[in-house]
Protein backbone atom coordinates (compact mmCIF):
# COMPACT_ATOMS: atom_id res chain seq x y z
CA UNK A 1 0.00 0.00 0.00
CA UNK A 2 1.69 3.08 -1.19
CA UNK A 3 1.83 5.57 2.13
CA UNK A 4 -0.13 9.36 2.14
CA UNK A 5 3.13 9.97 4.72
CA UNK A 6 6.18 10.29 3.30
CA UNK A 7 8.46 12.85 5.08
CA UNK A 8 9.46 13.57 8.69
CA UNK A 9 10.94 10.63 10.08
CA UNK A 10 14.57 12.22 10.82
CA UNK A 11 17.38 10.31 10.58
CA UNK A 12 19.86 9.90 14.05
CA UNK A 13 22.98 8.55 12.92
CA UNK A 14 25.03 7.53 16.20
CA UNK A 15 28.68 6.28 15.53
CA UNK A 16 29.66 7.91 18.34
CA UNK A 17 33.15 8.01 17.20
CA UNK A 18 33.32 4.34 15.44
CA UNK A 19 35.41 5.20 13.25
CA UNK A 20 38.05 6.78 15.08
CA UNK A 21 40.48 3.42 15.45
CA UNK A 22 39.80 2.10 11.84
CA UNK A 23 43.95 1.28 11.40
CA UNK A 24 44.67 5.46 12.03
CA UNK A 25 44.30 6.06 8.59
CA UNK A 26 44.38 9.42 6.74
CA UNK A 27 41.20 11.07 5.06
CA UNK A 28 42.74 9.97 1.95
CA UNK A 29 43.26 6.47 2.73
CA UNK A 30 39.61 6.20 4.72
CA UNK A 31 38.14 7.27 1.11
CA UNK A 32 39.56 4.63 -0.80
CA UNK A 33 38.85 1.40 1.88
CA UNK A 34 37.04 -1.28 1.55
CA UNK A 35 33.20 -1.03 2.10
CA UNK A 36 31.94 -1.17 5.74
CA UNK A 37 32.32 -4.43 7.49
CA UNK A 38 29.14 -6.54 7.11
CA UNK A 39 26.94 -7.65 9.94
CA UNK A 40 28.62 -10.74 10.60
CA UNK A 41 31.85 -9.50 11.02
CA UNK A 42 30.47 -6.71 13.49
CA UNK A 43 28.95 -9.18 15.80
CA UNK A 44 32.53 -10.86 15.78
CA UNK A 45 34.45 -7.78 16.02
CA UNK A 46 31.73 -6.86 19.28
CA UNK A 47 32.73 -10.20 20.86
CA UNK A 48 36.65 -9.66 20.98
CA UNK A 49 36.97 -5.77 20.91
CA UNK A 50 35.88 -5.16 24.34
CA UNK A 51 37.47 -1.34 24.85
CA UNK A 52 35.63 -0.21 21.63
CA UNK A 53 32.27 -2.47 22.51
CA UNK A 54 30.14 0.28 22.77
CA UNK A 55 31.10 1.86 19.33
CA UNK A 56 30.72 -1.40 17.57
CA UNK A 57 27.32 -2.34 19.23
CA UNK A 58 26.27 1.14 18.10
CA UNK A 59 27.26 0.72 14.29
CA UNK A 60 25.72 -2.73 14.56
CA UNK A 61 22.47 -1.47 15.98
CA UNK A 62 22.44 0.98 12.65
CA UNK A 63 23.26 -1.60 10.13
CA UNK A 64 20.25 -3.51 11.77
CA UNK A 65 17.77 -1.19 11.49
CA UNK A 66 19.09 -0.49 7.63
CA UNK A 67 18.48 -4.29 7.22
CA UNK A 68 15.05 -3.93 8.86
CA UNK A 69 16.10 -6.08 11.82
CA UNK A 70 14.76 -4.10 14.15
CA UNK A 71 14.28 -6.79 16.79
CA UNK A 72 18.14 -7.63 16.75
CA UNK A 73 18.56 -3.44 16.54
CA UNK A 74 16.59 -3.59 19.96
CA UNK A 75 18.43 -6.20 21.40
CA UNK A 76 21.57 -4.52 21.14
CA UNK A 77 19.96 -1.04 22.70
CA UNK A 78 18.60 -2.85 25.55
CA UNK A 79 22.81 -3.46 26.09
CA UNK A 80 23.75 0.05 25.58
CA UNK A 81 20.58 1.72 28.07
CA UNK A 82 21.52 -1.25 30.94
CA UNK A 83 25.24 0.76 31.16
CA UNK A 84 24.02 3.83 30.54
CA UNK A 85 19.99 4.12 30.99
CA UNK A 86 19.73 8.07 31.00
CA UNK A 87 22.00 8.76 27.69
CA UNK A 88 19.57 10.53 25.49
CA UNK A 89 21.03 9.38 22.44
CA UNK A 90 20.33 5.62 23.59
CA UNK A 91 16.99 6.59 24.48
CA UNK A 92 16.20 8.23 21.16
CA UNK A 93 17.61 4.76 19.16
CA UNK A 94 15.62 2.85 21.25
CA UNK A 95 12.11 4.99 20.21
CA UNK A 96 12.94 5.26 17.01
CA UNK A 97 13.21 1.29 16.74
CA UNK A 98 10.09 0.71 18.07
CA UNK A 99 8.75 3.08 16.44
CA UNK A 100 9.83 1.50 13.15
CA UNK A 101 8.55 -2.13 14.94
CA UNK A 102 5.01 0.05 15.04
CA UNK A 103 4.82 0.17 19.33
CA UNK A 104 3.58 3.34 19.21
CA UNK A 105 2.89 3.49 22.74
CA UNK A 106 5.99 2.44 24.07
CA UNK A 107 7.86 4.77 21.17
CA UNK A 108 6.38 7.71 22.45
CA UNK A 109 7.51 6.82 25.99
CA UNK A 110 11.18 6.79 25.06
CA UNK A 111 11.12 9.71 22.90
CA UNK A 112 9.68 11.96 26.45
CA UNK A 113 12.25 10.40 28.09
CA UNK A 114 15.38 11.28 25.77
CA UNK A 115 13.71 14.63 25.25
CA UNK A 116 13.73 14.78 29.45
CA UNK A 117 17.24 13.76 30.07
CA UNK A 118 18.64 15.60 27.46
CA UNK A 119 17.12 18.86 28.51
CA UNK A 120 16.87 20.38 24.74
CA UNK A 121 16.38 17.82 21.78
CA UNK A 122 14.94 19.38 18.87
CA UNK A 123 15.00 16.27 16.59
CA UNK A 124 13.46 13.95 19.33
CA UNK A 125 10.39 16.77 20.19
CA UNK A 126 9.54 16.81 16.42
CA UNK A 127 9.25 13.02 16.09
CA UNK A 128 7.20 12.86 19.34
CA UNK A 129 5.04 15.66 17.94
CA UNK A 130 4.25 13.69 14.67
CA UNK A 131 3.00 10.67 16.88
CA UNK A 132 1.45 13.02 19.11
CA UNK A 133 -0.40 13.80 15.79
CA UNK A 134 -0.95 10.68 14.87
CA UNK A 135 -2.83 9.59 18.01
CA UNK A 136 -5.04 12.44 18.37
CA UNK A 137 -3.21 14.05 20.81
CA UNK A 138 -3.43 17.98 21.69
CA UNK A 139 0.31 17.70 23.19
CA UNK A 140 0.86 18.06 19.40
CA UNK A 141 0.51 21.49 19.73
CA UNK A 142 2.10 22.36 22.47
CA UNK A 143 5.60 20.63 21.34
CA UNK A 144 5.26 22.61 17.94
CA UNK A 145 4.82 25.62 19.16
CA UNK A 146 7.51 25.74 21.54
CA UNK A 147 9.90 24.15 18.78
CA UNK A 148 8.86 27.15 16.78
CA UNK A 149 10.51 29.42 19.41
CA UNK A 150 13.60 28.07 18.96
CA UNK A 151 16.25 28.97 17.22
CA UNK A 152 17.49 25.68 15.99
CA UNK A 153 14.64 24.06 15.24
CA UNK A 154 14.09 26.97 12.23
CA UNK A 155 15.39 24.81 9.82
CA UNK A 156 12.64 22.60 10.59
CA UNK A 157 9.56 25.08 10.27
CA UNK A 158 8.35 23.81 7.72
CA UNK A 159 8.36 20.14 9.25
CA UNK A 160 7.20 21.62 12.06
CA UNK A 161 3.46 23.46 10.74
CA UNK A 162 3.67 20.45 8.41
CA UNK A 163 2.97 18.24 12.29
CA UNK A 164 0.32 20.62 13.35
CA UNK A 165 -1.58 20.16 9.92
CA UNK A 166 -1.54 16.53 10.54
CA UNK A 167 -2.86 16.96 13.73
CA UNK A 168 -5.91 18.97 12.40
CA UNK A 169 -6.40 16.75 10.23
CA UNK A 170 -6.74 14.10 12.13
CA UNK A 171 -8.85 15.51 14.89
CA UNK A 172 -11.42 16.45 12.25
CA UNK A 173 -10.72 20.53 11.92
CA UNK A 174 -9.79 20.34 7.84
CA UNK A 175 -10.23 23.67 7.53
CA UNK A 176 -7.61 24.70 10.14
CA UNK A 177 -5.19 21.99 8.45
CA UNK A 178 -6.04 23.57 5.15
CA UNK A 179 -5.05 26.82 6.73
CA UNK A 180 -1.92 25.55 7.99
CA UNK A 181 -0.95 23.85 4.61
CA UNK A 182 -1.28 26.98 2.73
CA UNK A 183 0.82 29.01 5.11
CA UNK A 184 3.27 26.33 4.58
CA UNK A 185 3.14 27.05 0.68
CA UNK A 186 2.89 30.62 1.16
CA UNK A 187 6.34 30.41 3.56
CA UNK A 188 8.10 27.46 1.59
CA UNK A 189 6.47 26.73 -2.02
CA UNK A 190 8.73 24.24 -2.83
CA UNK A 191 7.37 21.91 0.23
CA UNK A 192 5.70 19.22 -1.87
CA UNK A 193 4.19 17.65 1.35
CA UNK A 194 2.06 20.59 2.02
CA UNK A 195 0.50 20.52 -1.14
CA UNK A 196 -0.27 16.38 -0.95
CA UNK A 197 -1.55 16.80 2.08
CA UNK A 198 -3.54 19.47 1.14
CA UNK A 199 -4.74 17.39 -1.76
CA UNK A 200 -5.41 14.79 -0.05
CA UNK A 201 -8.26 16.66 2.14
CA UNK A 202 -9.81 17.51 -0.84
CA UNK A 203 -9.89 13.77 -1.98
CA UNK A 204 -10.97 12.52 1.06
CA UNK A 205 -13.55 14.59 0.73
CA UNK A 206 -14.68 13.70 -2.49
CA UNK A 207 -14.24 17.38 -3.90
CA UNK A 208 -12.19 15.55 -6.81
CA UNK A 209 -11.56 18.65 -8.65
CA UNK A 210 -10.26 20.66 -6.17
CA UNK A 211 -7.53 17.98 -5.57
CA UNK A 212 -6.49 17.99 -8.83
CA UNK A 213 -6.14 21.35 -9.01
CA UNK A 214 -3.67 21.07 -5.98
CA UNK A 215 -1.91 17.63 -7.04
CA UNK A 216 -1.09 19.62 -10.35
CA UNK A 217 0.50 22.62 -9.18
CA UNK A 218 2.62 20.25 -6.70
CA UNK A 219 3.82 19.13 -9.82
CA UNK A 220 3.66 22.26 -11.71
CA UNK A 221 6.27 23.35 -9.05
CA UNK A 222 8.34 20.27 -8.92
CA UNK A 223 8.15 17.68 -12.27
CA UNK A 224 9.88 15.32 -11.01
CA UNK A 225 7.19 15.26 -8.15
CA UNK A 226 6.09 11.51 -8.31
CA UNK A 227 3.65 11.33 -5.41
CA UNK A 228 1.78 14.43 -7.28
CA UNK A 229 1.17 12.51 -10.53
CA UNK A 230 0.41 9.03 -8.96
CA UNK A 231 -2.16 11.20 -6.95
CA UNK A 232 -3.39 13.16 -10.01
CA UNK A 233 -3.91 9.76 -11.91
CA UNK A 234 -6.08 8.27 -8.75
CA UNK A 235 -8.22 12.06 -8.83
CA UNK A 236 -8.35 11.54 -12.30
CA UNK A 237 -9.36 7.96 -12.21
CA UNK A 238 -12.14 9.33 -9.98
CA UNK A 239 -13.27 11.67 -12.50
CA UNK A 240 -13.36 9.13 -14.83
CA UNK A 241 -10.59 10.75 -17.05
CA UNK A 242 -9.11 7.88 -18.01
CA UNK A 243 -6.59 8.25 -20.83
CA UNK A 244 -5.11 11.37 -18.47
CA UNK A 245 -5.01 8.87 -15.16
CA UNK A 246 -3.18 6.45 -17.19
CA UNK A 247 -0.34 9.04 -18.59
CA UNK A 248 -0.32 10.30 -14.97
CA UNK A 249 0.14 6.54 -13.02
CA UNK A 250 2.96 5.90 -15.89
CA UNK A 251 4.19 9.33 -14.84
CA UNK A 252 4.42 8.21 -11.32
CA UNK A 253 6.05 4.73 -12.03
CA UNK A 254 8.82 6.20 -14.16
CA UNK A 255 9.81 8.50 -11.65
CA UNK A 256 9.49 5.91 -8.85
CA UNK A 257 9.40 2.20 -10.01
CA UNK A 258 8.30 1.07 -5.94
CA UNK A 259 4.81 2.92 -6.29
CA UNK A 260 3.15 -0.82 -6.50
CA UNK A 261 -0.19 0.96 -6.30
CA UNK A 262 0.45 2.98 -9.37
CA UNK A 263 0.75 -0.12 -11.15
CA UNK A 264 -2.22 -1.71 -9.56
CA UNK A 265 -4.09 1.09 -11.27
CA UNK A 266 -2.37 0.80 -14.59
CA UNK A 267 -4.15 -3.03 -14.12
CA UNK A 268 -7.23 -1.55 -13.02
CA UNK A 269 -7.80 0.49 -16.16
CA UNK A 270 -6.82 -2.09 -19.16
CA UNK A 271 -3.36 -0.87 -19.35
CA UNK A 272 -1.18 -3.86 -17.88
Amino acid sequence: MYTRWSVILLVFVLFLHACKDRNNTTGHEAATTAPPPSINDLEQKLQTDSPASDSVREFLIERYMEAGNTGKALFHIQHLLQKQPENPAYLFMMADALEKKGDTTQSIHYFEQAIESAGVFSEAELRLAFLYAETSNQKTLVICDNLLKQEEALKMRSDILLIKGLYFGRIGNTEQAVRVYDQIIREDYSYMDAYLEKGLIYYDQKKYQEALNVFKLSTTIKNSFAEGYFWMAKTEEKLLQKEAAINNYKRALALDPSISEAREGLKRLGVL
